[in-house]
C-alpha cells in the first residue's frame, strides 16, 4: 500500500464493551506508525457506518479501516455497496479491520491475530484478497431493503438469542453474555417448521433448531458452526440442526467450541450458492454478523469475490 493511498478509519467507540473509546489514543498512535496521513470518524448510532462508508468511497478514499467487532465490519461492508446493488461502489477500494470487539468472529475464523500492531501491519502490507459476501433479500410483504453479510447469517435459536441481547448494554456483551442468553432462551424456545429450497433444486423441510448460512465458520463469540466454510469459494455452507431437547442442546453445545458439531447425526451441512427459506410460523427472526435483522421468508445469495479485504 503506497503512502498516496487515502485512508479513513471508521471507529465504533462502544465496541469491546466501550474499551475502544478508552484506548483510542493508543490505537491512533499505532496507526500513525504505518500511515502518516489518515482521517477518522466515530459512529454515534446503529447503521451509521454504512452511510458514512458510501460517502467516503464516493469521495475517493481507497482504504476504509474499521475499528470494532463483527457488527462494525458488517456495517462497513454494507457501505461498499450501493443499496440493493450487487457490485461494489469502487472495485479498487479495500476494507481493513482492527479487531476491537467482544466477538470479532470473522477475524477469529481466519485465524488472524488480534494484536493491535500486528493487525495494522497486516493491513499495511497485505495484498488485497477478494472474498465473497452474502446478500439477503426479504420476501413476502416485508419492505426492508436487501442487506449484506460477510460471516454468518442464521435463523432459529441463534437469531433469537441475538434479538434478546439487543437491549443489553454494550459494556455487558461478550461470549459469556451470549452463552447465558442461549441457556435462558432454551427454556421457552420452540423450533419452527422451516422449508429450505436451494438454488440447486434441493428441498429440505422440518423443525430446525438452527439454520446457519455460513460464509465464514465462526459465530456467537467463538462457536465453530461451519468448520469447512471458506469466504472465497463462491458458496455458502448451509448448516441445519434438527430440533433437540433442552438437555441435548446443553450437552452438545461444547461441540460448537471444539468444531465437532458437524459430527452429530442431527446436523446436516450442504454447499449451495443460493437458497430461499420459508416458515409456517410467524416472526421467525434472522441475524447476520451478530446483528438482528428482519424475519423469514428470505432469499440468500452468495456474491462471489466481490469485496476487497486486507486482513
Amino acid at each position: 500500500m503506497t503512502e498516496s493511498c487515502r485512508v479513513h478509519l471508521v471507529v465504533n467507540p462502544l465496541s469491546a464493551r466501550g474499551r475502544t473509546a478508552d484506548r483510542w489514543e493508543i490505537i491512533r498512535e499505532a496507526v500513525r506508525q504505518y500511515y502518516h496521513e489518515f482521517k477518522f470518524v466515530f459512529t454515534e448510532r446503529p447503521r451509521q457506518a454504512t452511510q458514512i462508508v458510501r460517502e467516503l468511497l464516493r469521495d475517493g478514499f481507497d482504504l476504509i479501516i474499521g475499528v470494532g467487532g463483527d457488527g462494525t465490519l458488517n456495517e462497513i461492508a454494507n457501505g461498499f455497496f450501493n443499496e440493493g446493488e450487487h457490485r461494489a461502489i469502487n472495485d479498487d477500494a479495500s476494507l481493513g479491520m482492527i479487531p476491537s470487539g467482544t466477538g470479532s468472529d470473522f477475524i477469529r475464523g481466519l485465524k488472524i491475530p488480534r494484536d493491535l500492531r500486528a493487525s495494522i501491519q497486516r493491513i499495511k502490507h497485505a495484498s488485497p484478497r477478494l472474498i465473497d459476501a452474502g446478500r439477503i433479500k426479504y420476501l413476502g410483504s416485508q419492505a426492508s431493503p436487501p442487506r449484506y453479510f460477510v460471516n454468518v447469517a442464521d435463523f432459529g435459536i441463534g437469531a433469537e438469542v441475538v434479538r434478546r441481547l439487543e437491549n443489553t448494554p454494550a459494556r455487558k456483551r461478550g461470549v459469556l453474555a451470549y452463552y447465558s442468553g442461549l441457556l435462558s432462551t432454551i427454556r421457552n424456545f420452540s423450533s419452527s417448521h422451516i422449508r429450505v429450497e436451494t438454488g440447486d433444486g434441493e428441498i429440505l423441510e422440518g423443525r430446525f433448531l438452527i439454520g446457519a448460512v455460513a460464509n465464514g465458520g465462526v459465530f456467537g463469540g467463538g462457536m465453530i458452526i461451519a468448520p469447512d466454510a471458506r469466504p472465497d469459494d463462491g458458496c455458502f455452507d448451509l448448516v441445519l440442526v434438527d430440533d433437540m431437547s433442552p438437555l441435548s442442546i446443553v450437552r452438545h453445545s461444547v461441540r460448537l467450541f471444539t468444531g465437532t458439531i458437524h459430527k452429530r447425526p442431527e446436523v446436516r451441512i450442504l454447499r449451495c450458492k443460493s437458497l430461499e427459506v420459508f416458515c409456517k410460523d410467524d416472526a421467525v427472526s434472522l441475524e447476520f454478523d451478530g446483528e438482528p435483522g428482519g424475519t423469514l421468508p428470505a432469499r440468500f445469495e452468495c456474491l462471489p469475490r466481490c469485496l476487497n479485504i486486507r486482513i
